[in-house]
C-alpha cells in the first residue's frame, strides 16, 4: 500500500478529530487558550488547590510569570484566588467551575470524536479500529 493513500486516511481522521475538538471549544466559548494554559489548569484541577508559589514551582515559572497568568485567569473567571487562612501572604488559588470544564475540555474533546466514530462504524469495525490504535501506540522500548 502507498504511503500517500495512508497518509490521507490519517489527514481525515485528523480533520474529523480537530473539527470535534472546534465544535467543543465553540460551544463552551473557549477559543484561544493555549496549551501551555490548559497544562496550568489541570495541574490546578488535579491537585484541587494550589498556592501561587506550589503552581510556579511545579512549572518552573518565575513570581511575577505566575503572577500574571493568575491575573489572567482570575480576569477570564477560570480561577479563584483566597488568602491562606494561616499565612495572609500566600494565596491560594482554584478553579472556578468554568475553569473546571476547561481542564477537562480533552475529555470532552475526545468524547465528541468517539461519537462520531461510534456513529460511522459499526461494531466489528471498532474492534479492529482498537486493534490498530493499540498496535500503533505500542511503545517501544
Amino acid at each position: 500500500m502507498e504511503k500517500e493513500t495512508v497518509r490521507k486516511a490519517f489527514n481525515a481522521f485528523l480533520k474529523m478529530y480537530f473539527q470535534s475538538c472546534r465544535e467543543v471549544y465553540e460551544e463552551l466559548d473557549l477559543e484561544g487558550i493555549t496549551n501551555r494554559q490548559f497544562q496550568y489548569l489541570r495541574e490546578i484541577e488535579k491537585n484541587g488547590s494550589m498556592t501561587m508559589s506550589e503552581l510556579a514551582e511545579a512549572f518552573d515559572l518565575s513570581k511575577p510569570t505566575v503572577t500574571e497568568v493568575v491575573r489572567k485567569f482570575t480576569e477570564a473567571g477560570l480561577i479563584e484566588k483566597n488568602r491562606c487562612n494561616e499565612d495572609h501572604r500566600v494565596f491560594n488559588i482554584t478553579l472556578t467551575e468554568r475553569g473546571a470544564l476547561l481542564a477537562k475540555t480533552n475529555i470532552l474533546e475526545s468524547d465528541r470524536a468517539l461519537e462520531k466514530i461510534f456513529e460511522r462504524l459499526d461494531e466489528d469495525e471498532v474492534r479492529t479500529l482498537i486493534k490498530l490504535f493499540d498496535k500503533i501506540g505500542q511503545v517501544e522500548t
